[in-house]
């Protein structure tokens, strides 16, 4: 009896501190949240806080903390958020309150496209098109890759087509569902040249910090995580075409960003796909990531893209198998060419 009365207790203890430690922990995740939150001066805490943790009620794991950790995700209105388990990186919560919404970008995202541009077998490519046309379609990379390997790769190619002649360019965003901006913008900063290429600003267009290229490298909040060669350089800036649709987002629309207000540059396709923000990576207790939005990408002259990135000739997106025949690439090459 003894015994049955000494287990039971420790039981006891034992789920109440699980759910203690699950309370606690969402209890710093919210704290967070409103500390560094883009959107924080346009939320009720006090109710947002009553619905959070009205969802925790039962919960004794992170497991159990799901739905209130998507109350919260929703609360903020913040559809590139998510918070996500730092163990394993599972996403935990997202955002999915879209019918409440107030957001202008009502296009659809076909499944089938979503599934071909996030094909985990899809790679870096790049060619010498006719005409001398460098073409670099850079896809998106993941968060937890070899960041120095990957800008080099693609630094690499930059310097294979210039030294192959390659006098204008295009670069093809269409299939980029983010990741790590890094290894993207470090790869083709010779092509976006030195100097401020964008920033971050908050909801009233006060600026947060810039970001920019030093010498063929780049810095993020003064961070700069990759250092490579200053090479290749052009005596004066090529003209470049870029290439968008609705499925580039989130770190890929950084890179798009760069070249928004560069000179000899063009935007051909469609509008990126509206996750315009950066996102924190705050790790909390070593238990989940906080990854919700903290500001608005704005280009070097200063326009702000709270929704998406516009382009200046309209492309439908098709998932075409020869790069010469799809009418993307045809369209930016006869701009290059002065056609």
């Amino acid at each position: 009896m003894k015994t049955l009365t000494t287990i039971l207790l420790l039981s006891i203890q034992v789920t109440c501190f699980s759910q203690l430690s699950a309370l606690a922990l969402l209890d710093t995740v919210f704290a967070k949240a409103k500390a560094t939150s883009l959107y924080t001066a346009q939320i009720n805490w006090d109710s947002l806080h009553t619905a959070v943790f009205l969802k925790a009620e039962n919960a004794n794991t992170i497991a159990d903390l799901k739905p209130a950790f998507t109350t919260l995700i929703n609360g903020l209105g913040d559809k590139h958020g998510k918070i996500v388990d730092a163990n394993n990186y599972a996403t935990l919560a997202y955002f999915t309150d879209y019918a409440h919404l107030n957001h202008p970008d009502k296009r659809a995202r076909e499944t089938a496209f979503w599934e071909a541009v996030n094909d985990t077998a899809l790679h870096f490519e790049y060619q010498l098109l006719n005409n001398n046309v460098g073409y670099l379609k850079i896809v998106g990379i993941a968060p937890n890759v070899d960041i120095e390997s990957e800008a080099i790769k693609i630094r690499k190619a930059v310097l294979e087509l210039y030294y192959s002649k390659a006098t204008t360019w295009i670069i093809d965003l269409r299939y980029n569902g983010g990741g790590n901006m890094h290894p993207m913008v470090s790869g083709i900063a010779p092509l976006i040249g030195d100097g401020i290429v964008g920033s971050l600003t908050d909801l009233s267009g006060e600026k947060i910090f810039d970001w920019e290229i030093q010498s063929s490298n780049f810095i993020y909040d003064r961070a700069q995580i990759v250092t490579l060669p200053n090479t290749p350089t052009f005596k004066q800036q090529p003209k470049v075409a870029v290439l968008t649709s609705r499925w580039t987002v989130s770190s890929s629309e950084i890179v798009a960003t760069c070249f928004k207000g560069r000179p000899n540059t063009r935007f051909f396709g469609e509008a990126t796909g509206s996750f315009t923000t950066n996102n924190n990576w705050e790790i909390i207790d070593n238990q989940v990531i906080l990854n919700i939005s903290t500001g608005i990408f704005c280009d070097r002259n200063g326009v702000i893209y709270p929704y998406n990135i516009p382009v200046d000739v309209e492309i439908p997106f098709e998932i075409v198998d020869e790069t010469e025949k799809d009418a993307g690439v045809i369209a930016a090459k006869n701009w290059l060419l002065g056609e």
